[in-house]
């Protein structure tokens, strides 16, 4: 047997497999992240329907408040509204679990913008503090 296979845990051919795998659940990920983003155009998209108003008709874009029959849902949203209405513990799940990933990407930014960083001089110093100091140079 070769070095390479003795050491690697995948037989030949599941690397694909894997990688097939990875790229469905990001599919997922992302379509779920894009209905959280952008909920009415992940729904209907850029659809429109008619209202009379005072002897006018008048286009307004499809949203929820729209009469029945009058707008489509999109696949993305047929697909996933009804995996979520038949299983109530993944719609939960991912609504919080994406709620919690947004608020740690703003907290992260947040940090990352109000930390201040060391400058130059100041790193260089406190290298040569480290060097100069007996303890740390066991």
């Amino acid at each position: 047997s070769s070095g390479i296979n003795a050491e690697w845990p995948l037989r030949p051919g599941q690397g694909l497999l894997l990688l097939s795998a990875l790229f469905s659940y990001a599919m997922v990920a992302l379509n779920q992240l894009m209905l959280v983003a952008m909920p009415t155009y992940s729904t209907y998209g850029s659809q429109h329907y008619m209202v009379p108003d005072n002897g006018t008709m008048v286009t307004k874009p499809c949203d929820n408040h729209a009469p029945a029959g009058e707008c489509q849902l999109t696949q993305l949203a047929s697909i996933i509204t009804r995996f979520t209405i038949h299983a109530n513990l993944y719609g939960a799940l991912v609504t919080y679990l994406l709620s919690a990933f947004v608020a740690a990407y703003v907290i992260g930014f947040v940090v990352a913008a109000v930390r201040r960083k060391r400058s130059i001089l100041e790193k260089a110093a406190g290298n040569r503090d480290a060097e100069d100091d007996p303890l740390l140079n066991l």
